[in-house]
């Protein structure tokens, strides 16, 4: 309000002063001057109105803001009594976000309840997470396997290159046991007997004979069932105990060379 009364106010102070001028010209050159004082005097008139008006209404607005200075000073007067717990609550959030969480103590493997006897209560958590600060600790099956911190990232990283490796070793020693187990299943009765003792060892079961062969890949175990005459080849043990990896006609001796002489 108090923007609009001086606008006006101002323009028409401003025609006050040009048809003063302009009247005052024309006095000077001796022309007509009656309607140039006249609208100067109206414009003054015009300004003295809207300076009583501004008067007039300043008190009401100079009220108005004290009235809003002093609603912000008890504002601001509410806001700095907050509780005691609020502002502790508030400092409390910033510290343990601040919080520097030391996780050397921390391995894979671990349940929850052990990293937390370790590190303490996490500021947040869930069914497989806890989190300590901006760090986040993943378990799996209640087993700690992964996390934000750099310890704790490492070790999962060298764990899974580790568990890739032993399982692409893993197929490999499986793929050359079988053509081992081939090999051993194939081999004849007369052969096994002769290197006894020194490459293979054999015992009597209510089956028939047992021998074993111990290869750089794994320990296979043959069975050449007499009642069928077909030979069995496992891995880590006879029968239900092992692997089957081989089964074929027994073979009992060693398939002989024809020589043929000619006169």
């Amino acid at each position: 309000m108090t923007a609009i009364i001086n606008t006006v106010f101002l323009i028409s102070f401003i025609a006050f002063l040009y048809f003063i001028g302009r009247g005052t010209l024309k006095f000077l050159t001796n022309k007509d001057t009656k309607h140039s004082f006249k609208y100067g005097l109206l414009s003054l008139l015009l300004s003295l109105v809207f300076i009583v008006i501004g008067i007039i209404f300043d008190p009401a607005i100079k009220s108005s803001s004290e009235s809003d200075n002093y609603n912000s000073v008890n504002n601001d007067s509410t806001t700095s009594k907050k509780s005691p717990d609020s502002t502790s609550q508030s400092h409390s959030s910033k510290s343990s976000s601040s919080k520097k969480y030391d996780f050397s103590k921390v391995k894979l493997g671990m349940t929850k309840s052990q990293v937390t006897a370790i590190m303490g209560k996490p500021t947040d958590e869930n069914s497989s997470t806890l989190m300590y600060g901006s760090d986040d600790l993943d378990f799996q099956n209640d087993k700690l396997f992964d996390g934000s911190p750099d310890e704790v990232h490492k070790a999962a990283i060298k764990k899974d290159k580790t568990e890739a490796n032993e399982s692409s070793k893993k197929r490999v020693n499986e793929s050359q046991l079988k053509s081992f187990a081939k090999v051993f299943g194939q081999k004849d009765v007369e052969t096994l007997q002769k290197y006894v003792g020194s490459a293979y060892s054999s015992i009597e079961t209510s089956q028939g004979m047992a021998y074993g062969w111990k290869t750089d890949y794994g320990m296979l175990y043959r069975l050449d069932d007499s009642k069928t005459g077909i030979t069995h080849v496992y891995k880590d043990g006879l029968g239900d105990s092992g692997t089957q990896l081989y089964v074929g006609q027994t073979i009992k001796q060693k398939q002989r060379r024809n020589y043929y002489y000619y006169d």
